[in-house]
């Protein structure tokens, strides 16, 4: 069976890379548990002092995979309300490890990031991106509460909202940039190579200290409630997969197909 998540280090930095390209790095279920596994076993390895996250060919991953016959996430698998919270929860405590890892994490981020890939990259400690990327929100409704709130946390309420509200909503790299949601907007093709100069930089610091600096900045944050918020976007959306919105939608997806359903919700007919 291939593997879905590559590594390997080079000095004192560890690289997790996303490697299902056919697919668009879209997260089923083998990949999201190899994630898991991975970064945490660089987390523990004292030979690393940062880790850099990115995605192999045109996407960083364009989210869970709501497709079972590519042997799909949890996501959108229409579960009864408990079972949806708890697998939905289960997937942003795999973007809390992240947050915890007791080393800086990097992420660089080219084409497209959708969904939630968008959490993930909130969570990693500094973000890179294409001036061209792709950060982007599902482009038909199917939940609500669950990448928003997140988001708030970097580029504020307001942009949030106007976000969450329009289905399909995009940044560029260079908007998400301006925005404060990614450190730096760099032109397309060299956000890994700048990650890598940064991540050289940080591996200059003892690793001790650099545990406890990200641990004074996430408690910080902690403290004024974002583990709570990302968290209860899990109830949230649990809840909205309940509203007769989505019922609409799941049931167009059925008819359609996922393409057709797309493109219905953004036609006259659903005007």
């Amino acid at each position: 069976m291939p593997r879905f998540i590559t590594t390997h280090t080079a000095g004192r930095i560890g690289y997790l890379t996303f490697n299902r390209p056919e697919k668009l790095n879209a997260m089923n279920n083998q990949l999201l548990d190899e994630f898991s596994a991975e970064i945490a076993a660089l987390g523990a390895n004292p030979d690393i002092s940062v880790i850099v996250i990115s995605g192999n060919g045109r996407a960083f991953s364009v989210g869970f995979d709501v497709d079972p016959g590519n042997g799909g996430s949890d996501a959108a698998s229409g579960l009864e309300s408990y079972l949806d919270w708890e697998s939905l929860r289960r997937n942003i405590q795999r973007w809390l490890a992240v947050w915890d890892t007791p080393k800086p994490v990097v992420s660089a981020i080219e084409g497209y990031c959708m969904g939630g890939a968008t959490m993930l990259a909130v969570c990693t400690d500094i973000t890179v991106v294409g001036e061209d990327a792709v950060i982007g929100w599902p482009a038909i409704p199917l939940g609500g509460g669950l990448l928003s709130p997140t988001t708030a946390w970097l580029i504020g309420p307001k942009k949030a909202k106007e976000l969450s509200f329009i289905a399909g909503s995009r940044m560029s790299g260079a908007e998400a940039a301006a925005l404060g949601w990614a450190n730096y907007a760099v032109p397309a093709g060299t956000a890994l190579k700048r990650a890598e100069a940064l991540a050289q930089q940080i591996a200059k610091m003892p690793l001790d200290l650099l545990r406890l600096k990200k641990m004074a900045l996430n408690r910080h944050m902690d403290q004024r409630g974002f583990r709570e918020a990302i968290l209860q976007g899990a109830e949230w959306d649990a809840v909205a997969h309940t509203a007769q919105g989505t019922h609409t939608m799941t049931q167009k997806i059925k008819e359609l197909g996922l393409k057709g359903a797309i493109g219905w919700f953004h036609s006259e007919e659903n005007a």
